[in-house]
């Protein structure tokens, strides 16, 4: 594969592309996933994403887990959390280790400033600069994350602005756009035609987040939040990817794009492995309904199947990992209470308040604004 050209030769070009407006792409699902055979504990998910800058130790920890895809970030500079920001040397590092990369962009993504201000054609140069000097290739994708659940029309249409800037900046580079969001946002930026890759955040109790996952659209969901498991030692989240996406999801190496897939075996027995919570439950310390009980664990949330007893499932929550003062719980609750993760239970197409024309106020918008200006020219 080419590497990315050069942003001068890009730039140059960028007139002609500019009025062609298409981006690179990749056939969407059209059905909801079909919930593969049931499969045997298969481990830890393929996908990972972190802020934390990674060396060789840190590398192979991912990779002896069984992490074959790690997510990091692009952005400006400086970085809104230091080692945030992927550096060609870790790339290299990383590659080095047998993982392949996943490319995301975010500065501030969670004040609403970096889109009523039209900041997305230069967000994405600079996405495309560090993209160049990392190496990544033609043919993968880099995400543009939306880190807060803004449904209402007012909010929606300078973030639908934004990918229409970021997609029109990409024509010619041959990088195709993705996006991280909740639900509401994920479906209108798909309807609006700006991005190809669809990446549902964990928390799902924001708008239209359940709704879109039951479209079957997803590329990918992230499963487990701010977790740091004992085998990785540092904080991450991890992520399934969408059966239908047969394992490839963007991401790259050194030696091209899709040849990095995880396969369609490994991607459909890591989804079959997980389960959701169809009703709040007890996790009990054995298979039998007197067993003292471990935790209670609320409806919709996932877990990992470890074994089954008879009309008794052993599940961890968390991906085994605890997320500060929270800690994973592994135990057993009836089969009753679990169902496949093909869509979330008891959920149709209910994408709550998308577009309503309600009034927001400047809390709500720039709650997370403090320091969001910060990115050098």
């Amino acid at each position: 594969m080419a590497l990315l050209t050069s942003r001068r030769s890009f730039l140059l070009a960028g007139s002609a592309a500019l009025a062609a407006c298409t981006t690179s792409s990749k056939p969407t699902p059209t059905t909801p996933p079909v919930t593969p055979p049931a499969a045997a504990n298969t481990g830890f998910p393929l996908i990972a994403d972190t802020a934390v800058r990674l060396d060789a130790a840190k590398a192979r920890a991912l990779y002896a887990a069984g992490v074959r895809t790690v997510f990091r970030y692009y952005s400006h500079i400086p970085p809104s959390l230091v080692g945030k920001d992927l550096q060609p040397e870790e790339a290299a590092i990383i590659m080095g280790e047998g993982l392949s990369i996943g490319s995301v962009f975010q500065h501030y993504n969670n004040c609403f400033r970096t889109f009523e201000n039209n900041w997305g054609r230069e967000d994405a140069e600079q996405a495309l600069r560090m993209a160049e000097a990392a190496g990544q290739p033609e043919g993968s994708a880099i995400y543009f994350g939306v880190d807060a659940d803004w449904p209402y029309q007012q909010l929606r249409d300078p973030i639908l602005k934004y990918f229409d800037d970021v997609k029109r900046a990409f024509e010619g580079s041959g990088i195709s756009v993705g996006i991280y969001s909740n639900g509401c946002i994920c479906n209108a930026v798909r309807t609006a035609g700006t991005a190809s890759y669809f990446w549902l955040s964990g928390s799902t109790g924001h708008s239209g987040t359940q709704a879109f996952y039951n479209t079957g659209q997803w590329t990918m969901f992230q499963n487990a939040l701010d977790i740091a498991p004992p085998q990785v030692g540092f904080g991450i989240d991890t992520n399934i990817a969408n059966p239908t996406t047969r394992g490839y999801i963007g991401q790259w190496t050194k030696t091209g794009t899709t040849t990095q897939s995880h396969g369609v075996a490994a991607t459909q027995a890591v989804f079959a492995a997980r389960n959701f919570i169809r009703v709040a439950t007890e996790i009990r310390q054995d298979s039998d309904p007197g067993a003292a009980s471990v935790a209670p664990i609320r409806k919709d949330l996932n877990v990992r199947i470890l074994e089954t007893s008879g009309d008794w499932v052993k599940i961890v929550t968390q991906e085994g990992g605890p997320r500060g003062a929270t800690p994973t719980v592994t135990g057993w609750v009836q089969a009753a209470a679990l169902v496949p993760m093909d869509r979330f239970p008891d959920n149709t197409s209910n994408y709550g308040l998308c577009n309503a024309p309600t009034v927001v106020s400047d809390t709500t918008k720039y709650q997370s604004c403090e320091r969001a200006t910060s990115r050098l020219r």
